[in-house]
């Protein structure tokens, strides 16, 4: 998994800097991303199910690396963060954990 989210590393930086609204909104960091891994992904002859499949065999990167890296890069690099960065950490998470608990019972 780790050579994974390396992989797509580089990529995840330049669309964080780029790509602002990437920042909150993994879907479409990974859309962007498999844009770059794929730039006939928008031509009318790559069906949806080309995509799956293609999804399915591993020609694009992992949906979980994506998010990953983005993580990890904006742990590391606090202005690649997005607005909802201080709003998630301070109600969301709390709220994660707590119902991750009553998972347990």
């Amino acid at each position: 998994m780790i050579e994974k989210v390396i992989r797509v590393k580089d990529v995840v930086i330049e669309l964080l800097t780029k790509q602002p609204a990437t920042r909150d909104n993994d879907r479409y960091l990974m859309q962007l991303i498999w844009l770059t891994e794929n730039r006939f992904i928008l031509s009318p002859s790559y069906s949806a199910m080309s995509f799956l499949r293609d999804l399915s065999d591993g020609r694009y990167s992992d949906p979980e690396s994506i998010r990953r890296a983005r993580q990890r890069i904006q742990e590391q690099h606090p202005e690649l963060r997005g607005p909802a960065y201080g709003m998630k950490k301070k109600t969301l998470e709390p709220e994660m954990r707590q119902g991750m608990l009553n998972l347990n019972t």
